[in-house]
């Protein structure tokens, strides 16, 4: 009876041990992506003055594989090229002032919408804007016929996370990371507590990791810390840069808020892209 008492026992440990692993992996962020995608994307359309806003610029219209939205600043002077991922708000058009900048530092600037922003077609979730930035990736290679040491990456919010998966998919030359995070799962984390009964795996993927790149990572690192980041805890920016291997800078831009160069640190903004690439990436070119 004791024996029978026992066995029952032990099976009745099993099934809830089993249950409650269920539970576990049922409540773990990764198995519910159209909730946690609902969560960090807010795509939207271009603005009405799109067409003028960039003619300002000088940007080119391109389609990459017939489905991303782009436009291409070049800079006939340059052989390098900068993919601009941007952050999770809004199209890429509002950050053309930034495209001109890092134009006037020496770069062209290739800038595109993930899918479901600005003219891009799709729905964006983190496999798919990750898959977007490896498709722009390719297309630089592919028919722009760049080389991957001439290629600069710059990652706005979470654009750092995508910029960090196309620099696991293919070699580049620099990183640039504005306002950017560790990864998303260390972001959430910060912000809800209750996520931190999960490891990394079960709360995203891809993991957009851009701390996971080092030490990997040997190219030169630009980090931009906002002095108001009211998103991303700038401990992030400092934890970056103190990660990064190779040559690196990181360069406050005391007014501005989260993703945005306010208008009283853009000359400090122009200064440090011009400074940056002239001694870190013309220098081999």
């Amino acid at each position: 009876m004791k024996l029978l008492k026992s066995k029952t026992l032990n099976i009745i440990m099993a099934v809830l041990a089993i249950l409650l692993l269920a539970l576990y992996l049922f409540l773990a962020p990764r198995f519910h992506p159209d909730l946690v995608n609902q969560i960090a994307f807010y795509p939207a359309p271009e603005p009405k003055d799109a067409e003028e806003y960039l003619g300002r610029y000088g940007g080119e219209r391109l389609t990459i594989d017939n489905r991303i939205s782009a436009v291409f600043f070049r800079n006939p002077d340059s052989k390098l090229v900068c993919i601009y991922s941007h952050g999770n708000a809004n199209s890429m058009v509002y950050r053309a002032d930034k495209a001109d900048a890092l134009k006037a530092a020496g770069l062209s600037v290739l800038m595109y919408d993930y899918s479901g922003y600005g003219k891009s077609l799709g729905k964006p979730s983190f496999s798919v804007v990750a898959e977007d930035g490896k498709a722009v990736y390719d297309y630089l290679i592919n028919t722009m016929h760049y080389q991957p040491n001439q290629i600069v990456l710059y990652g706005e919010s979470i654009g750092g996370g995508v910029s960090s998966e196309i620099a696991r998919h293919g070699e580049t030359l620099a990183l640039i990371l504005d306002s950017t995070f560790l990864a998303p799962a260390v972001w959430a984390k910060d912000r809800i507590a209750a996520l931190h009964i999960f490891p990394e795996q079960l709360i995203l993927a891809p993991s957009l990791s851009v701390e996971g790149l080092f030490p990997d990572y040997k190219g030169a690192v630009l980090v931009l810390k906002p002095g108001h980041d009211q998103v991303i805890p700038t401990v992030h920016s400092d934890r970056l840069y103190a990660l990064a291997q190779g040559a690196k800078a990181l360069v406050t831009l005391p007014h501005s808020p989260h993703g945005i160069v306010d208008g009283a640190d853009f000359d400090l903004y122009r200064s440090t892209l011009k400074t940056f690439v002239s001694q870190h990436l013309l220098a081999h070119h």
